[in-house]
């Protein structure tokens, strides 16, 4: 794995503690969730949401519905570099119909802001195939969000996605071409 990757497993297999694992269990981009948030669900929240304090209660009421880790999940491995906060990822494939492969995702921060940003990013990769194919930073425009987060943020927002992108992209695709 290169620096900025997170841990996964790499079976095409669906990770058999896939739904035992909680930190999986979250409702952001997850169909099977009893309260699954999709992702324009999500931007109808964002877009009612209309001053930074509004978006910011939001984000704090989004990172409530992760599951926290322990600190033995929050491994080196798992650690996303770029981030001025401390933030984990942890990636587990689910094989699809015809051998096609989606990853489901878990995330961890030690910043509430920063963990409600991350149900943001959850909600838009979570379950793709095509991760490297989504803009999420031009969705976060439309949403108006970009205007409000510090440079740092922006950052570690890159670094989280290009992790997750470049994770999908070094890991077995049987029909991609």
């Amino acid at each position: 794995m290169n620096a900025i990757s997170a841990s996964s497993s790499t079976s095409l297999e669906p990770a058999a503690s896939e739904h035992a694992d909680p930190r999986f269990a979250h409702p952001f981009g997850n169909p099977g969730h009893a309260n699954a948030i999709d992702l324009a669900e999500l931007a109808r929240q964002l877009d009612a949401a209309a001053s930074w304090e509004a978006k910011n209660r939001l984000l704090v009421q989004l990172a409530k519905q992760l599951p926290d880790w322990s600190p033995e999940q929050k491994t080196p491995d798992r650690k996303v570099a770029g981030c001025e906060s401390q933030v984990w990822l942890a990636f587990s494939p689910i094989k699809q119909a015809e051998n096609n492969v989606s990853w489901q995702l878990a995330a961890d921060s030690d910043s509430r802001i920063v963990k409600g940003l991350l149900a943001l990013v959850l909600t838009a990769y979570n379950q793709r195939s095509d991760s490297g194919q989504f803009d999420f930073e031009a969705w976060l425009n439309e949403r108006g969000m970009q205007r409000f987060l510090s440079a740092s943020r922006g950052n570690g927002l890159r670094a989280i996605t290009r992790t997750i992108s470049e994770h999908w992209q070094n890991q077995p695709q049987p029909n991609r071409a």
